[in-house]
């Protein structure tokens, strides 16, 4: 721990790990750890610091008791500065064994109280319902109980269409809201939520209402179902046969989720128009495309129109964008609702293509939540293998008749890169059939040694990226290990997908081949190996630090994971041709290269990127001095080898970690500017370059902050996997213990998942989109290895 660098960095301290802190002035430092456990151990200690013979000043602080759960501390320091004293506080992190990390399941009012939490379930193909925790709550445009992916084909940008359900019971003519206030509790089920409710009546007596939600698979359709639990479940419960009624007020709307509802606009004149009675429910059809069918097991619905007018989203306001949209109601539901009974609310888009009605008493399918035949002995929480597979599962999705990988939850679809790296995550599931399927898609999208940087729909003309077709070679070799074999490269992939032109099937070998030529002799989107060092010059924004418009962190030159991926797919085509002397000699030369012009002997870690414009070669190129994360891929992918060098890249990178996460730039200052600017106006320091919180308008805040010191936790885990082949079995427990701290970040904002982002500085909060594929898998994957 450094000061003043680490001061909004929560530091964590693995079991049996001394804290050592150092300061450029004499300093005083004393932890508090308010664990009554530990009282005596670690409240109030104290220490001088002394002088080093590099004329810092230092502390070393003896390890902990170690908690049984992650537990935050608190450094209080006085540095003493020859003009003032200066007063500090920083945050710690205490972290248990990570031998068998829990994630927590079940969730009391008082914990949903201090975070604003959801869940999340998917329907196999794009679709999602992404519902917060806090009952009717809209805090974002993309809160919704049923948003749609209306193709059958690929994932498309979904379309929402029911909202939320607001609900009461009423009693004797007596209502009661079904909000925050009567939530006793939530569990997370197997890609659902289950809520539970205290609803008082008077004279000590309520009525507890379980309301239980998830996707159907297959359909864009949702079921909610609302159970009254019986006497028997609970103390001081209102009568079983004392009827109670059921109101329920869906919310609807029909927009792209990326857009907002105005009504004034024209739905406040046509939508009423639009909706249909039922018998059991109603029609809601604003468009000939598609259609709303909103219908319950046991009630009638009562048409009464209503507005609700600007409905604000705090999430888009602290990102800058409009914040206010419009949600219609059509009218409501009156279900009678004795102890023990249940009513099912079934919400279906219907389209011409898909027009078959769910019938509302069946169950296609329920978790285990609703099969569960005593639905009050859940299991509070679960090892956290089990819950990533879980979390796993809702990312695969069909694309034609391969399969494909949504990249994160709400707003992304499929991306090439993201797919790839996943990939490898699934593998280590066992999923090997699903990752063959993806990349036999895939492949079908190479041309000229170019991959899909994203799909939009069945466009995949954005190449622009000079990782993901690494990352498939990479994919390709980990898949084959894993079966033993190398006789999926002889499979077909098809014919060039038919947006790209005319060409016939290949086999996925033949794919590998293309790609790799392609580097070597160049691409037409300017990709090509430099031929006297072997490295790869990338175009800017082209790897996944890929902002644009500004671009915040451009990297044209030589990037140093390009290079190890690079390395990587040199190796395994070495590996398939065994006559062939090119590959094993291109792999040697860029081994070799990766070691001459990255390596900063004196700062202890390599550059990031060798800076360059197009046609320079490497040795004309100029490396920078910012410590990045992206360096661990060298050590990971085998491109760097030497032990000692290994141990100080480490030793660098840990400055980068947050819980469940790494920063993606240190916060320290750099010699080689890193200016972001939108035309001549500049928006950072290009020499303190670090940004620490992700928030406010797009362009001129948060992608300066996207790759420089937002915290990602996608690459944390490569970190551990990393620190383990350099300390060997001596440092397994504290990769273990540093991926147990993922756990954290699951307990908050989508529950059971992993984020996209966390802010660089303390308290890190989640950023970006809540549920994030390669954050999961890489997370899954690296935890296998360990384990």
């Amino acid at each position: 721990w450094e000061w003043p660098r680490d001061l909004k960095r929560e530091v964590m301290i693995p079991p049996h790990h001394f804290l050592y802190l150092r300061a450029s002035a004499p300093f005083r430092a004393q932890i508090e750890d308010g664990r009554p456990t530990c009282a005596e151990a670690t409240v109030g200690r104290q220490e001088n610091s002394l002088p080093a013979a590099d004329g810092h000043h230092f502390i070393l602080f003896a390890p902990n008791v170690a908690p049984m759960e992650p537990h935050a501390g608190w450094l209080k320091l006085s540095v003493y500065k020859p003009e003032r004293t200066r007063h500090e506080t920083a945050p710690l992190l205490f972290l248990p064994p990570g031998d068998a990390p829990r994630v927590p399941l079940a969730f009391t009012h008082k914990d949903l109280l201090s975070t604003h939490s959801m869940v999340l379930s998917t329907n196999g193909r794009g679709g999602m319902l992404r519902a917060p925790v806090l009952w009717a709550e809209v805090r974002s445009r993309y809160d919704a109980l049923l948003a749609g992916n209306l193709n059958l084909d690929y994932p498309e940008d979904r379309r929402i269409m029911l909202t939320r359900c607001r609900a009461w019971l009423v009693f004797q003519g007596y209502s009661q809201d079904i909000t925050i206030d009567r939530l006793h509790a939530f569990h997370l089920g197997d890609n659902s939520g289950r809520w539970r409710f205290r609803v008082p009546f008077g004279f000590g007596q309520s009525v507890f209402l379980d309301i239980h939600a998830e996707m159907i698979p297959g359909q864009n359709a949702v079921r909610l179902m609302f159970r009254r639990l019986p006497c028997t479940h609970a103390e001081n419960c209102l009568a079983d046969d004392q009827a109670v009624q059921l109101i329920i007020r869906p919310d609807i709307e029909d927009r792209s989720f990326h857009e907002d509802t105005k009504a004034f606009l024209g739905p406040e004149r046509t939508w009423p128009a639009a909706v249909h009675p039922e018998a059991d429910g109603f029609t809601f059809a604003p468009n000939l495309e598609r259609q709303l069918r909103v219908a319950v097991s046991d009630g009638s619905f009562q048409p009464e129109p209503e507005w609700q007018y600007m409905v604000h989203h705090p999430v888009e306001a602290e990102r800058g964008m409009n914040a206010d949209s419009d949600l219609f109601s059509p009218g409501y539901f009156r279900c009678p609702l004795a102890g023990g009974a249940e009513i099912n609310l079934l919400a279906q888009i219907l389209t011409p293509a898909e027009n078959d009605r769910i019938a509302i008493a069946s169950r296609s399918r329920l978790s285990e939540v609703g099969k569960s035949r005593d639905r009050d002995r859940l299991p509070p929480d679960a090892p956290l293998p089990d819950i990533l597979e879980r979390a796993m599962r809702q990312f695969i999705v069909r694309r034609g008749e391969n399969k494909t990988v949504i990249a994160g939850y709400p707003w992304f679809l499929d991306w090439g890169r993201d797919t790839f790296i996943c990939a490898r995550g699934l593998i280590a599931a066992s999923r090997l059939e699903e990752v063959k399927a993806i990349l036999k898609q895939f492949a079908a999208f190479e041309q000229h040694g170019m991959l899909p940087n994203m799909i939009s729909g069945d466009d995949a003309r954005d190449r622009d990226t000079s990782d993901a077709p690494l990352w498939f070679v990479v994919a390709c070799a980990e898949a084959c290990r894993a079966a033993g074999h190398n006789h999926l490269l002889a499979e077909r992939c098809g014919p060039v997908h038919h947006s790209l032109g005319e060409g016939g099937e290949r086999t996925l070998r033949q794919v590998l081949e293309s790609i790799a030529e392609g580097y070597r002799r160049g691409t037409p989107n300017g990709i090509r190996m430099d031929p006297k060092s072997g490295l790869i010059f990338s175009p800017a924004h082209f790897t996944w630090m890929d902002t644009n418009h500004p671009a915040g962190s451009p990297r044209e030159g030589y990037p140093i994971e390009i290079q190890a991926l690079w390395f990587a797919a040199c190796s395994f085509l070495a590996g398939l041709d065994k006559h062939a002397a090119l590959w094993p000699e291109l792999a040697e030369r860029v081994q070799t290269s990766i070691r001459q012009y990255f390596w900063d002997e004196a700062r202890g870690y390599f550059a990031d990127c060798l800076h360059a414009a197009a046609g320079q070669t490497a040795a004309q190129a100029v490396p920078d001095d910012t410590l990045r994360p992206n360096q661990i891929l060298a050590l990971t992918l085998g491109a760097v080898t030497d032990g000692a060098i290994g141990e100080r890249v480490l030793e660098a990178c840990t400055e980068l970690l947050v819980p469940g996460a790494i920063r993606t730039l240190s916060n320290r200052p750099v010699e080689y500017p890193q200016p972001v600017a939108i035309g001549n106006r500049l928006l950072n320091d290009p020499l303190r370059p670090y940004w620490g919180r992700y928030e406010g308008d797009e362009d001129t805040r948060r992608k300066p902050a996207y790759h420089n010191g937002t915290a990602w936790t996608w690459l944390f885990p490569a970190f551990c996997e990393a620190w383990v082949q350099v300390h060997g079995s001596a440092g397994r427990s504290a990769a273990l213990a540093w991926l147990g701290s993922s756990t954290q970040l699951m307990s908050r904002g989508c529950l059971g998942q992993i984020p996209e982002i966390v802010d660089g500085d303390y308290p890190h909060a989640p950023r970006g989109c809540d549920a994030q594929a390669w954050g999961v898998t890489e997370l899954y994957r690296v935890l296998k290895i360990l384990s």
